[in-house]
């Protein structure tokens, strides 16, 4: 369902952008790791009180299967400037402070903090005799959470809405063979993630990530 998801929106984004001469595609994947902060999450059971769990720390085990990982679809006029770009990235978020005596004794995004997002990106003039970018993005879009919880001992987990996300980071795009290139990015993540179904609850909590990949492109 994720994956169909950020095909679409890939494919809408390409049709979107208006076609011009010397125009410039790109397509990369990418591995990486990733640290969600220590937030705070509310939990809404269907019968009791609501409460409130705070200083949850959160482990991404990124090369632990399923590991982190990643792919951007790039549209770039020229050389440099502004270009749109589709990007999927699959981080994970595990909660590790949980008290297993609870009544939330597990909650996980281990299948993924699926982050959909279209961004807008500026790459400067080309550096290192041409051979190196650097790129600024922003972007927005919706997390596809795959949600793992255990309350009142009642486990249950699927994939579902998240809610809004927006994100800001830096590239390196060095050209290594022709249309070959390696690419290194850091990347601030943030998502506000609302009744997120549990057996019995929801729970709310604010993610915000901070995303180190390293990966290959091609550029057509």
């Amino acid at each position: 369902m994720v994956r169909i998801h950020a095909i679409l929106l890939a494919v809408a984004l390409m049709l979107a952008a208006p076609s011009r001469a010397g125009a410039d595609w790109r397509l990369g994947g990418y591995l990486g790791a990733s640290n969600t902060f220590t937030n705070t999450l509310t939990v809404k059971p269907t019968s009791g009180a609501t409460s409130t769990i705070t200083d949850v720390a959160y482990k991404g085990e990124p090369f632990r299967s399923p590991q982190y990982y990643g792919w951007r679809v790039a549209w770039l006029p020229g050389e440099q400037g502004f270009g749109v770009e589709a990007e999927f990235t699959h981080a994970k978020a595990i909660a590790t402070t949980l008290a297993p005596t609870a009544e939330l004794s597990d909650f996980q995004q281990s299948h993924g903090l699926n982050l959909l997002m279209g961004n807008v990106a500026y790459r400067l003039p080309p550096a290192c005799g041409g051979g190196c970018t650097i790129a600024l993005r922003a972007g927005a879009g919706i997390s596809m959470p795959h949600v793992e919880s255990t309350f009142r001992g009642a486990h249950q987990e699927q994939y579902q809405y998240g809610g809004f996300a927006y994100q800001a980071g830096i590239g390196l795009e060095q050209r290594l063979w022709k249309g070959l290139y390696g690419l290194v990015d850091a990347k601030i993540s943030r998502v506000e993630e609302n009744e997120l179904r549990g057996a019995g609850v929801s729970l709310e909590g604010a993610f915000t990530t901070i995303h180190v990949d390293f990966g290959l492109g091609w550029r057509f």
